[in-house]
Parts: structure tokens; sequence; C-alpha cells
């Protein structure tokens, strides 16, 4: 549906692609069928005109010039052009309407600051005519009244409207016709009328009605004319996958969107997520590594509210308050971000007030996280000595020490017939349960609108007393002047706290014996377990840590205040200006109890290591940002010719400072203050600071012939601090085409079989500036161990580059839309090709330099791929819809071009596997893969020996070197490539059904086609340690005499494993990663509350894991299962 260029104005402020919103809108437009007070004031205005003969349209412009209220009509129902005499003297407003649409069909109703045209309806008054009458309500399809739909007797002009209520009544002259319903967004419906007295109907919605905009965080335009690649996702989709973590919930939603699996930190409430879309595009080697989120080479760029924020920001971000959710993905929708557009951008969208009464919501979501151990598989007590026993644990050739050995092993045996067999893995967990709550107050009228926002979570972990609490409040003002100028203030303030669990790393219960006792016999904690004769360390209880002051906690307090300024200077002329200042202070303090068992080393032993016990550490940093951006758009349409032209500049400043230092020696544990310990640990304290700023210019133009032809282009110029100073600036730049074939003429016969075919393809170029702030420049510090004459000296500790630049990816992308059956199915499909050029990386150095190596632009990265999404109904009545959806994604990533450094780092690495030798007295660590980068491979290549299995004859390991001769001798010179971490192919699909106010909605990740090298078998069976307890394959498979075919070697045999093929395996996951279910109460229920919503939820996340490969999963903390309750309500 074409709509005018003024009903798009107040679309536009209220977020035009909720149907939600549309409905209320409409609601003003055809509310008109019921007269006011305030109408009969507005209408009292009076006007002056001498136009003569001219077009309604110039006069409705007129009108709004004159009296500054908003007309708004529909281009369909209107002919704007149709000529009218317009000369009018203080003239009644209501007057000069009656005479410019008398014989138009049409009439108005003056609403609030509106003037609104809608048809003209008749009803019947002929008393001499029996005469029918006929009530109903209609409602959409979540049983929810809809106020403003027009109902028509078929082919006639007779009529009436819903109200406010979605009921209405019309007098027929007739016992039998058709009643038409109609409404702006939902898909007029037609209705058999045989006499009843009362109808009840339900109206969907048209996907094709409601035009649907893509927000880019600097301006909005249709997504019908757009030749990008974005995936949309409103707040109503997101709350069906997640109550809580929206960054794991946008993987359902695009298939190139993958969230990194961290093994180790499992279900860690305050660890930070770590993903990718459409692949690495950046090394991640040694200082790159080892960088926060603040330059992680891989991370998209965040956009909230129109301004950048990190990674922790969203993560912490309250999620009832998000609007929209929009991730740019190809360069003709992430250009205009230039060097921090390479790995794609993600927009988010808050709610912004509504106009209207006073209303106050209110959410409540109850949490509970339940440990998930099911990829353990360790033994109990009599499993775990039998295994002791077969390996030799108890066998020497001393007879003295076999004697002790038999010891040992009867004292244990005897604790297990006792029925001894302590399950660690429950000690340091627990069932969480945590809750949310989330106020919102919002109201006032056109002018003025306000919103308070206050929410808080307190979210435990499963790990006792790890927790990450969060809170936040927030005030928004908005000012209308006359709809020419709008000025919005919005002021948040955020606290999060977060506490580590005083319980240790989880391995330490995995590993733990089961038949040791946690308590003596008259219930003290057991501190430590006698060990094996073999050995001379004593074994620790890890609950004995618990008992101690261990602290390791973090707080971060952050205040925004963002100012907005939108000046409508004309139909056709916006500017907007916009400016955000945020402060942040982070602080971390630990705390290590003297009494710790860290300090059962003998260097803490004597007088002086006991005077250094206890250690105490503490971190402060300050930052602040800066981000304006002002924004030009002009928009056009002449006859067949659409042209939106935006220019815009913005400018980013950030700043940081930060301080830290450790201090060693306190009395007892009780004594944790600072000022207690005996002296620094580093002797002087340490910190760091950082300035960058960054500037841009952008312009994007975006013109479309007839709805049919489409061309975007945009270019953008950056100058930032973080780049070399002989390549201060960087260009970039888009182009894009489309073809809407469903627009042309030829096709309109196919319509009701296609209803949208969609061609476009854009290239372009972007970058990314993901390094510390200093990089480019030389770097001095003052040297404090030496007083020279002329004063302190100084040092360089970073070698410059003044040619150091951006890094530049050039994307192609070509993107296909399909729609069948008016909506029923549809599809979207694209490939892209993604190619990152001069890639940060270190130069090695001669040592004559000083330096071991410098910055410089070196390395080349492409990924290619594709992703195809899938959507159709099932079922689509007036009672029951049921829809599926389908995704799936392919990746592939080659490194081009490495530099020296990466090659030096890549033979460190084969040295330090060639020669490994555990330290004295120190246990041996199993062998694991090592990242490594060559050319011609993948940046998740799994590298390892090529294994030929275990020889039957003799149990030895099998190996290939590079030449193809067979060995017994492992080398790290002929490790190969033996997989990939990265899927074939990876996606999401689902379901979702909706029946009289019921929903439920259920999704599943899954990846297929990689590998992964299984760690388990190595660490917790084949190599594995068993003086700890181990996995129950640990005496399966194993290799014992001449003629054994056999995974793994004798266990017997204590020599290392090596890195080999023989664990890498194929991996196929499928992840049951939600299931929710919901129920909103009917309107006519709840207004007898005085509500205008309730709704409870229940959810359940992350509900099952099912993959080929069997191994731990969660080792310094376990994964969990999510249960979520959850009530909403609205006044």
């Amino acid at each position: 549906m074409k709509k005018s260029n003024v009903l798009w104005l107040v679309l536009s402020k209220n977020k035009q692609q909720q149907l939600s919103k549309i409905m209320k809108l409409t609601w003003i437009l055809c509310v008109c069928f019921v007269c006011s007070l305030s109408a009969n004031v507005m209408s009292q205005q009076r006007v002056n005109m001498n136009l003569g003969k001219t077009s309604i349209k110039t006069v409705f412009e007129e009108i709004r010039r004159q009296t500054g209220k908003i007309i708004i009509y529909n281009d369909d129902r209107l002919a704007l052009e149709r000529v009218v005499k317009a000369d009018f003297k203080e003239a009644d407003v209501r007057a000069v309407l009656d005479k410019v649409l008398a014989g138009s069909g049409m009439t108005y109703r003056f609403v609030d600051d509106y003037i609104v045209i809608v048809p003209e309806v008749k009803t019947m008054r002929d008393s001499t005519v029996k005469q029918f009458q006929i009530k109903g309500k209609v409602t959409d399809k979540k049983g929810e009244a809809i106020p403003g739909v027009t109902v028509r007797l078929d082919s006639t002009s007779l009529g009436a409207a819903t109200d406010v209520n979605g009921e209405f009544s019309l007098t027929l002259s007739m016992e039998k016709g058709t009643l038409v319903f109609s409404f702006i967004g939902m898909k007029t419906q037609k209705v058999k009328y045989t006499g009843q007295k009362y109808l009840n109907v339900v109206m969907e919605e048209d996907a094709l009605e409601v035009e649907e905009v893509v927000v880019n965080g600097y301006f909005s335009k249709s997504k019908e004319s757009f030749t990008g690649n974005v995936v949309s996702v409103n707040k109503e989709e997101l709350a069906k996958v997640s109550s809580n973590n929206l960054i794991s919930a946008l993987q359902v939603f695009d298939p190139s969107f993958r969230l990194r699996e961290n093994v180790d930190m499992g279900s860690n409430p305050n660890s930070l997520p770590d993903f990718r879309i459409r692949g690495n595009s950046g090394f991640g080697v040694e200082g790159v590594s080892e960088a926060t989120f603040r330059n992680d080479p891989n991370l998209p760029t965040f956009i909230l509210d129109g301004y950048e924020v990190d990674v922790e920001k969203i993560f912490d971000l309250n999620i009832d308050r998000i609007e929209n959710v929009t991730i740019l993905k190809d360069a003709s929708a992430t250009a205009i971000y230039g060097s921090r557009a390479a790995n794609g951008v993600v927009v988010v969208t808050t709610k912004a007030p509504e106009e209207g009464k006073l209303r106050v919501s209110y959410n409540m979501n109850m949490a509970i996280n339940a440990p998930d151990l099911s990829d353990y598989n360790l033994m109990n007590a009599k499993e775990k000595l039998q295994a002791e026993l077969d390996a030799g644990l108890y066998d020497s050739d001393d007879l003295y020490t076999q004697q002790l050995l038999r010891m040992d092993y009867a004292e244990r045996l005897e604790r297990v017939k006792k029925g001894v067999n302590t399950y660690w893995l429950s000690q340091p967990l627990h069932v969480a349960v945590g809750h949310k709550h989330s106020l919102y107050v919002e109201g006032g009228d056109q002018s003025v609108r306000y919103g308070i926002d206050v929410n808080y979570q307190a979210n435990p972990g499963v790990m006792k007393k790890s927790s990450r609490d969060r809170f936040g409040i927030g005030f928004l003002l908005s000012y209308n002047l006359n709809n020419k100028l709008l000025f919005r203030n919005k002021l948040t303030v955020d606290k999060v706290k977060a506490k580590e669990s005083p319980y240790g790393s989880f391995k330490d219960y995995a590993k733990a014996n089961p038949y040791d006792q946690i308590y003596d016999e008259d219930g003290n904690l057991i501190k430590s377990y006698q060990p094996h004769v073999s050995t001379s360390n004593r074994f620790l209880n890890p609950l004995y840590e618990s008992t101690l002051n261990h602290k390791d906690n973090t707080t971060y307090t952050e205040w925004t205040d963002n100012f907005d300024f939108d000046w409508f200077i004309s139909e056709h002329f916006r500017l907007k200006a916009r400016v955000s200042y945020s402060e942040r202070t982070d602080k971390q303090e630990k705390f290590t109890d003297p009494e710790s068992a860290i300090y059962n080393e003998s260097d803490y032993q004597d007088g002086e290591g006991i005077l250094k016990r206890g250690e105490a550490y503490s971190f402060h940093e300050k930052s602040s940002n800066l981000d304006m951006n002002v924004v030009f758009s002009y928009n056009q349409q002449l006859g067949s010719h659409f042209l939106n032209a935006v220019l815009g500049g913005n400018v980013i400043e950030t700043r940081f400072e930060n301080e830290s230092y450790s201090v060693i020696g306190f009395p007892s544990g009780s004594m944790d203050y600072i000022s207690f310990g005996k002296e620094f640990k580093d002797l002087t304290p340490e910190g760091s600071e950082g300035l960058s700023r960054l500037v841009g210019l952008f312009v994007n133009l975006n013109y479309t012939w007839n709805n049919i032809y489409l061309l975007d282009l945009s270019g953008r110029l950056d100058g930032s601090s973080k780049f070399g100073s002989k390549k201060r600036y960087a260009p970039f730049w888009s182009a894009g085409i489309g073809w809407n074939v469903h627009n042309e003429k030829f096709f309109e016969g196919l319509k009701g079989v296609i209803n949208h075919l969609k061609f476009s393809a854009n290239v372009g170029a972007t970058g990314k500036a993901s390094f510390e702030a200093y990089e480019a420049q030389d770097v001095y510090e003052y040297y404090k161990g030496q007083w020279y004459a002329g004063g302190l000296g100084v040092i360089m500790n970073n070698m410059g580059n003044t040619n150091l630049q951006w890094e530049k990816t050039h994307t192609f992308d070509g993107n296909f839309e399909i729609q069948f059956l008016n909506g029923l199915v549809s599809a979207n499909m694209n490939y892209y090709v993604k190619t990152t050029k001069d890639l940060l990386a270190d130069i090695t150095l001669p040592p004559s330099s000083g330096f071991e190596s410098y910055r410089d632009n070196l390395g080349e990265l492409e990924n290619k791929g594709y992703e195809i999404s899938l959507r159709g109904f099932v079922v689509r009545d007036k009672d029951l819809i049921v829809n599926v959806f389908g995704s799936i994604a392919h990746n592939k990533n080659v490194i081009k071009k490495i530099s020296n450094s990466l090659e030096t780092y890549n033979k460190k690495v084969d040295d330090e596997q060639d020669n490994y030798e555990p330290g004295w007295g120190e246990a041996m660590e199993t062998a694991k893969p090592q990242v490594q980068f060559k050319e011609g491979q993948s940046t998740t290549a799994i590298y390892a020996v090529k294994s030929h299995g275990i020889n039957p004859m003799n149990g030895k390991e099998v190996f290939e070197d590079l030449k193809g001769n067979l060995t017994y001798e492992w080398s790290a010179a002929n490790k190969i490539v033996c997989g990939d971490t990265e899927p074939k192919v990876s996606g999401a699909f689902g379901a979702n059904a909706d029946w009289k106010g019921f929903n439920i909605n259920v999704s599943f990740l899954y990846q297929c086609g990689g590998q992964v090298y299984n760690q388990t078998l190595v660490d917790r069976v084949e190599d594995a340690n068993l003086s700890w307890n181990v996995d129950r394959r640990v005496l399966q498979g194993r290799w014992k005499e001449p003629g054994d075919h056999t995974f793994f070697k004798d266990i017997k045999n204590r020599d290392r494993t090596e890195v080999s093929s023989r664990f890498v395996q194929d991996e196929n996951v499928l992840q049951f990663k939600s299931l929710s279910f919901s129920y909103s109460f009917p309107t006519e229920l709840i207004q007898r509350w005085s509500l205008e919503r309730l709704k409870l939820t229940f959810q359940m996340e992350d509900i099952f894991r099912i993959s080929n490969v069997k191994r731990e999963r969660g080792l310094d903390y376990p994964f969990a299962r999510i249960f979520n309750v959850g009530l909403q309500v609205q006044f």
C-alpha cells in the first residue's frame, strides 16, 4: 500500500514496522466516527487562503502551515491532484474541508492534533424499510480488540467503524449480505451476514500492507528499496527465545551469527560471549588474543539507540526494553560505518514512550538455573579403585614398598565396602534461583512525552556464591514543537556487580577421588588426603578453599546522557543531530587467603616465605566516551522516480586510564584490607591510559524507479588517531543494485502464486581498526631505576609505525528473496565473498633493534559462503496460526597471506611441542593442539600428526611423516591439517503456534561437518593421571597383549600422548535451544480489572544438547539448563 508523506511522518515516529503501533495510530485515523469536545474546539480555528484553482494536496499543506495540525490521509482513496477553488477569508477549517472534499466520497474528523481524512459512510435511516441491526467485535489473532476498523456493506457506502473496544453496530435494510472489514496493516476480510445479531471477526496481519523499515543507527529506509543484507528481529520474537540473553538468542534468527562455545567457562554469568558474523576476519595470536573485547579483531560493532557501545553494555542490557535488533552484514548495509564495519554492525533500538494517558508496565521474571552435568562420565568409588589396581598403582618390585602399597589399597577398599562413594561434582553447585524486575512508566501528549525505567536483576550462577547482579534506572523526556522540532533527552545509570565463586575451579571437583570422604568422623572438614606411596604431594580437599576468605569481585557503574534533536524542515528535508556522553568507573578487588593451599609449596614454608602469604589485588579504571553525529536527509517523489539522499558526519572521542597493584604478606584471612599487607608484589603499581578520536563524513544515495529498479550508493571518509601519521584518513564505499520483479507489469499475472520476488547485489569496501590507541606511535616511559645529572631518563617500550592503517574488507554480496501464495511460504538466499587485506600482524625485527617485533599491515584473509532462510505457514485461519522456519549457513575461511612474525610463531609452537619437558617436581602436562596460521588454510584448522592407530603387535602408536613413511617417532614437523572446527553448515529451525491468546514456540540449533580435538580422551582416558578420578572409558579399548586391535594404548604405558589425528573427530550437534509457552488474557476480561495487558510466560533454555562426540564440557564452570517463569502487566 502506498502511504502519503504525511502519514509516513507520523508512522516513522512510532516505529511503523511494528503492527501494534500501526494499529494504535490507525485508531486515531478512524476513531473519527466518535465526535469529541476537543474536535469541536479544533474546528473553530480559522484560515485565510487566496490560492485560486489548486490541488487538494496544496490546500492540505496550507491548512497544516496555518494551524499546525497534521492532516492524515491515504493516497489510494483520495485524488490529491483533484483541482478545487481555494479562496477563503477568515473561514472555519470545517467549512474549508467541506468544500474541498465535496463529491470526493471522503469526509474528515478532528482527533487531538490530527485532522483525519476517511471514507464517507452512510447509515440506513428510512423508517419505512424494515431494518436489521447487527453488532459485533473485531479482534486480532491474539484476541486483542482493534479500534477503527471500517465495517461496510459490500458494494454500498453504508457502514460504521469499531470503537476503542473493537465493537461496532450497524443497521441494514436487508437480512442477508456481505460485510467488508478493512484496516490498514490487516487483510481486508469479507464475512457473510445471514441475519445473525452478533459477529466475532478475527483479522489477520497483511505483510504486504505493513511497510518494513531497515534501521541502521543513523537513519531508516524502506526495506522494499534497500539493496543490502540485513536481519531484523522485534521484541516479541526475541522474548520467545530468551528472557535474559540477547546475544545467545540472535543465533536463532541469523544463521551467520554464531556464538563460539566456551568449553571451559560454561554458564559462568560473568563470562562475556565470543561470537562471529560470517567467520573470522582477523588473527588471534599473542597480543591480539590477549586484547580486551574493546579491541577484539573479530567482534562486530554495536550501536545502541544511535551510539556505539561495547559488547559488555549489550550483554548487560535489560532485554525487556529492547524494541528491535537489526544485524547489518554486507557493504551496502554497513559502509556508512566505515572503519568500524568490517565485522558487521548490530543495531539495537530501545522502546520509546508512547503518547496517551499515564501507562505503567511491569515485567517480572524468575529464572531457575540447574547445573547440567550430562557431559561428565566419571567413575564411582569401586570402579576407580579397580582402575588403580589394573593400572599397577599398587605394584612394586621393592618388597617393602609393595607392602605399603597393599596397605593403602586395603584401607581404601575398606572405605568402599563401608559405602563411601563421594559425589564431588555436586559439592560446589546448587540450583540457582534468580529474579528480574522491570518497571516502565510512560505517557504524555503530542507535544511532551516522558518515560521512566527502573530495572533490577539478581542473576546467581550454578556455582555457589557466583553472581552477576544488574541495576538500572533511566529517564526519557521528549518535546515536540508544532511537529517541526523534536527534542529528546535520555539519561541512564547502570550498575553491575559481579562475583566469582570462592569454590575454585570445577575441574578440581571432577578430579577428586570418590573413595575420599569430605568430613571426618567428628564432622570436621578434611583438609587433605594421604597420597599414594609413589607420590609425595598430599591431595587437597577442593572444598577447603571455600572455607577461606577468598574474594574476586568486579563492579562497574556507568551513566549515559543522550540528547537528540530533530528538525523537520519541510515535507522533504530533515535534519537530525545527536550527542551522547558517558562515564564509567570499573573496580576489581581480589583477595587470596594466606591459609590457601597454594602456599603449601616449599617457597612459603620458611620465615621469609611465610611473610609473603596472602595477596590482595586492586584494579581501578575510569573511562569516558563522547559521540556526536549530524544527519541531513532529503526525500522526493517525482512521478515514478523516488530519491532519498543522506549526508552526515560523526565525531567520537574515547578516553580511559587505569591503575592496578598487588600487595602480599597478610597475617590472616580476616585482615584483608590493603593496609594490612607487607609490601607491593611488583615493587611499584602499574597503570595505563588511552585516548583515541575518530571523525567521519558519509553520504548515502538511494534511488528507485517505480519501486522496480533500485540503486544504493554510499561513501565515507574516516580519520582516526589510531592510524599512522602517514595514513590518517581512510575512504570506504559501497554500491548496490536491486530489481523488484513483482512490481513489473509483466508479472501481474503471477502475483496469485508469487507475490514477492526480488534480486539485489552489492559490492564495497569497509574496514576496522581493532588495535590499541598508540600502536602507530613511538611510546616512551620514564626509567625510574636511575637518576641522571639531567634528571630521569626514558626508554622506548613501543616502536611505532607511521604507515599503520585500517584493515580493509572488500565484500561482494548477492541476495534473492521470494514469497509464495500471499506470504504462505517465503525464502531468502544470499551468497557472499569477503576478503580482508592489510590485516594487523607482528613483524619480526633483528635483535639489534631492541625489539622482537612491531605492528604492520601484512595479512590477508578470505571468507566465502552462503545463507538460506525459509519460513512458511502450516495453518493460517482465524483461530489458529502455525508457522515453521529454518535456516542454513556455510562459511569457508582461508588465509591468503601471513607475516614473517606468524611464521616465527608457528615455529615457536613446533619447538615447544618437540622439546617439552615437565619442570622439576611438576606433573606431566597432556599435549594439546595449538593454534597455527599457514597460507592456504583456515584460521580454525586443527594441526596434528597423522596417525595410523595402535600397532596390535606392540601397543605403540604409528605415525606418518610428510613423505608418507610410517614411524613410531612423533615430530611437530610432520603436523598437517587434520580437521577444522568451523562446521560445514550450521543454522536453526523451529516452529511457532498461536491460538486464542496462547502461544508456543520451539527453536533448535544445529551444526554439521566440523571437527573437534577430543581432549577428554587424552586428559581423562589415555593419559589420565590415575591418582585422580577419571573418565569411565579409561579401562575400555586398552591394548593389553599382542594381537589386540584397540583405540588406546596400554594403560600401564605412562609416556605422554602427543597431538595426533587419532583424537580428531567429526562432530555433529543438535541443541534444543528454547521452548516457550505464553498466554495473553483477553481484553474484555482484563478490562474488568482495569488492566490493558496481562500475560503469563514459561520458558526453558538450553534444554539439551546431542553430539556424537563424547567429551567433558564446562571444565572450570559447568553449563546449566534455564527455566523461566514470567508475568507481564500493563495498566
